[in-house]
């Protein structure tokens, strides 16, 4: 039985073969700039490959999504269970699952292995646990979603956090470093997103606006002056914002980053600041202490987890 999932950003689309409950094969990678449409990158993907027919698939998109349809929230891209199927053999309509990006990561927590993972500080081992977690997805967009572990199973609860409006507890000292300019940044997105870590360094330099990865790896080099200012000062406010979380949904089995822009922070000497503000004294703090941060490493992590809705129980 062969399964297809697709992980679907705004920026790059990954898709493999899944034999039952069995591994992920080999991962492909398209550039979606490439692509008029998802139907002419999937046709792309079929392209040279003898692909059998399909019992199912399920893509994950990083947008809101119904139970027939969905759009790509950074990009002019819908998706529609029939037009799908009818790209791919074998499949009909009702084979076709869709879900959100961040809930394919929430459903992908309980299968993925040690390597996928960092941890980026332990948790306090006090009071019962609630099964609690959450993954918080930064990069072309942001959003998150909330997992629980419950006698029944494994249930994931779909947000759009990234279009909320930025907490006190993060546009009060984004706007001591910048003044009038956080207006600039009015959502949770439009900051933490890899265009807000481009529009935040062009802010604070000067300068014409760079990408965000040329931003981070230039941080990783250690040169001073604005891109080192720019880094420390979103870890900082990051940390802020994982402190809002713990109060929103209590997750005592952790907060878990992905996406190129939380590595970049998170897997960088920034850190130091995310942690510096994270634990700072302040409300709640025994509640705090016993949150695990973890970052997740592994690109196909959105896979694995659009591997688990689709494959037979």
């Amino acid at each position: 039985m062969t399964l297809l999932v697709a992980d679907v950003g705004g920026t790059n689309t990954r898709l493999a073969l899944v034999d039952g409950a069995g591994p992920l094969g080999k991962t492909a990678r398209f550039a979606n700039d490439g692509f008029a449409t998802f139907e002419a990158l999937l046709a792309a993907y079929a392209e040279g490959r003898a692909l059998p027919d399909l019992a199912g698939c399920c893509i994950a998109i990083a947008g809101p999504v119904t139970s027939d349809s969905a759009r790509l929230t950074n990009r002019d891209w819908h998706f529609d269970r029939a037009e799908i199927a009818a790209c791919l053999p074998g499949l009909t309509a009702g084979s076709v699952r869709l879900i959100n990006d961040l809930a394919a990561l929430g459903h992908a927590l309980p299968a993925l292995a040690p390597a996928q993972l960092r941890d980026i500080r332990d948790g306090q081992a006090t009071g019962a646990g609630n099964g609690q977690a959450v993954v918080m997805g930064l990069g072309t967009g942001v959003n998150i979603c909330l997992t629980r572990a419950t006698g029944a199973g494994h249930v994931v609860i779909e947000a759009e956090l990234g279009h909320a409006s930025l907490p006190l507890s993060v546009s009060d000292p984004l706007r001591a470093a910048i003044g009038a300019q956080v207006a600039a940044f009015p959502t949770v997105e439009e900051l933490f997103a890899g265009r807000g870590l481009s529009r935040l360094h062009g802010v604070l330099s000067g300068e014409t606006r760079r990408a965000g990865q040329d931003i981070l790896a230039e941080y990783d080099r250690g040169i001073p002056g604005p891109t080192a200012k720019t880094v420390d000062l979103i870890a900082g406010l990051l940390g802020h914002m994982a402190r809002e979380l713990v109060y929103m949904y209590q997750p005592f089995g952790g907060i878990h980053f992905a996406g190129g822009v939380a590595r970049g922070i998170l897997g960088s000497a920034a850190r130091a600041t995310f942690l510096a503000h994270f634990e700072a004294p302040g409300r709640f703090d025994d509640h705090i202490a016993r949150v695990p941060v973890r970052l997740i490493v592994d690109d196909a992590a959105a896979l694995t987890g659009a591997a688990q809705v689709v494959a037979p129980s």
